[in-house]
């Protein structure tokens, strides 16, 4: 389900949870999203000098020289912007709503009407899910010994993606062309997870405060978009070799990841995404470009515009001229199988009468739309899980995540997974999240910690604890 958080200024370049380095950390929502900006600055302690300077030279493919970028008229805040936050589905009331409140049916497929798209293979066995079709969304600002263990635990996963957000806020907080300490990290993180034979994709997403002027109180694309083009060129000349896929931003139908200038559109998006597109082809034919995933969602006056809709104006915009993209998917699915369309209620709970509740149904509204427009581009699910607030001291941030367990969030993504693999129109699946849970995540509610496969042991030390799923994904044949 995921979506995001948060900046400001702090006064180290890597904005590490370190209590003596954070000084401060403002809310990028308006609504209660600020604890998880903390939560993003997990205790890393900062790579040393001698780790940074043994980053290894690459030799870069060159990039057609562009004009001079734009000037830098200003210098903003920086924060390592996370993927998810609380409030992005937008339910249709405040709290659960009963099933025997009367629903209203979308006029959408009917629950036993496939699409168009939709292969009758037979699932795959869960035993036999293919580890180069599933990938995972790992946190990342450790130190190199840090690091280095994360991607041993990966090794384990035996998966063959991970997706790292290259936050641009973080990566380049101050102005075009300056790149500091946060990048070097990222730079030497992506490199030797390439080195380990992992395929990457990144998010680019979250502008920096010195592109923005219009309205910064929550995150947003850029005033000038030619700046968003030289920060991607900047990004490939330097870890273009080390990425196989770039998805260009994040759940763009939602203010709180498309604030300022320009207005919440599909049309508005195919704007960004076209200047992403070329820059990226004019350094290389081999990266997948995948569009952003919307998040799963309805029209809510000017905080979020319907999935459903927002892929159509992107398609109304000029998507379907693109031949060689992937179309981004979230298909979150709250306490509902993986299994169910809508509007099939689950008795006791809510959360279940709406089509973006349901995993299936989307990926199903998707599929038909992308069909009607007479595109065959595959999808890629670029987000997805269950969350569980098992095992946490805390109350659970939202009443849906205590529907599900553990073993549920176990048995749900695997058959995600088997689903996914059944269908000829969706290539990868990329689970959120690996490791976005931790004490402070724990204890301030954070919808971060209810997905996250590893958690915390709750006694002080750095041992973490593994989720059911965790250990079916590692023990599978």
């Amino acid at each position: 389900m995921m979506r995001r958080c948060y900046k400001n200024f702090i006064a180290v370049s890597l904005i590490a949870c370190v209590s003596a380095l954070l000084v401060a950390c403002a809310s990028e929502s308006a609504v209660d999203v600020a604890p998880e900006v903390e939560l993003e600055r997990i205790a890393s302690p900062v790579p040393t000098i001698r780790a940074l300077a043994a980053l290894p030279t690459v030799e870069v493919a060159h990039l057609p020289t562009l004009d001079t970028p734009p000037p830098s008229p200003t210098t903003g805040g920086q924060g390592f912007g996370s993927i998810i936050g609380r409030d992005y589905e937008q339910p249709p009331t405040a709290t659960s709503r009963p099933t025997a409140i009367p629903t209203v049916t979308p006029n959408l497929i009917p629950p036993t009407q496939p699409s168009s798209a939709y292969t009758t293979a037979v699932p795959v066995d869960q035993t036999q899910l293919d580890g180069a079709g599933m990938g995972i969304q790992v946190y990342y600002n450790f130190d190199v010994p840090g690091w280095d263990h994360i991607l041993r635990r990966l090794a384990g996963l035996r998966v063959g993606w991970i997706k790292l957000q290259a936050s641009w806020k973080w990566l380049q907080p101050n102005s075009a062309g300056q790149f500091d300490q946060s990048f070097r990290l990222f730079q030497l993180h992506v490199q030797e997870a390439d080195k380990r034979g992992f395929k990457i994709l990144i998010s680019i997403a979250k502008a920096p405060d010195w592109t923005r002027h219009v309205d910064r109180s929550e995150d947003g694309p850029p005033d000038d978009l030619n700046h968003l083009r030289w920060f991607i060129h900047s990004l490939l000349e330097k870890v273009g070799p080390n990425i196989d896929a770039i998805e260009i931003w994040n759940e763009p139908n939602l203010k709180r990841e498309w604030t300022g200038s320009r207005p919440i559109s599909g049309a508005s998006y195919m704007e960004l995404f076209r200047v992403g597109y070329d820059v990226i082809r004019a350094y290389s034919p081999a990266i997948a470009v995948v569009t952003a995933g919307p998040a799963p969602t309805g029209d809510h006056g000017g905080i979020s515009v319907d999935d459903r809709a927002f892929l159509r104006q992107m398609y109304q915009a000029g998507l379907a001229q693109y031949t060689d993209v992937k179309i981004g998917v979230h298909p979150y699915s709250w306490g509902n199988p993986p299994d169910f369309l809508c509007c099939n209620n689950v008795d006791g709970q809510g959360w279940d009468d709406q089509p973006q509740f349901f995993f299936l149904q989307t990926i199903r509204d998707y599929s038909n739309i992308i069909a009607a427009n007479s595109d065959n581009a595959p999808m890629w699910v670029t987000e997805f899980g269950w969350a569980t607030w098992e095992d946490y001291p805390t109350e659970a941030p939202e009443v849906w995540m205590a529907y599900n367990s553990a073993f549920d969030q176990r048995d749900y993504t695997l058959r995600a997974f088997e689903i996914g693999q059944s269908r000829a129109d969706i290539e990868l699946m990329f689970l959120w999240n690996l490791n976005y849970a931790n004490e402070l995540a724990v204890s301030r509610r954070s919808e971060l910690a209810a997905y996250s496969i590893l958690y915390p042991r709750f006694d002080g030390s750095s041992q973490q604890r593994e989720r059911p799923l965790f250990n079916a994904l590692a023990t599978r044949p």
